[in-house]
Parts: C-alpha cells; structure tokens; sequence
C-alpha cells in the first residue's frame, strides 16, 4: 500500500464520523421536534374540549 494513501484514508474516516455524528444529531432533533409538537397540539387539544385547535 503506497504511504500516499494514508492521507485518503484517514481524510475518509475521519469526515465520514463527523458526518455520521451530524445526521445522528439532525434525526435526533426532529424526533424530538416532533415529539415536543405531538405534546402540545395533545394539550391543546385537551384544554380546548377535543375540538379543532385554536388559531
């Protein structure tokens, strides 16, 4: 294996983690963004008796 390599390789592994750590945290958010909105619309839901949310 030529020693030219090595920088490739590292360069790959090393932005394919930070990439890998970034998409995580992006799915992570909007699990929980869409959680935080299911929460809400429910409790908005149940203080305004069950019927269509107030705008």
């Amino acid at each position: 294996m030529n020693s030219g390599n090595f920088g490739w390789i590292e360069l790959v592994f090393f932005y394919g983690i930070a990439i890998g750590i970034g998409v995580w945290q992006w799915v992570k958010m909007d699990r929980m963004l869409k959680k935080t909105r299911a929460e809400r619309a429910a409790k908005e839901a149940a203080e305004n008796g069950g019927g269509p949310p107030a705008e």
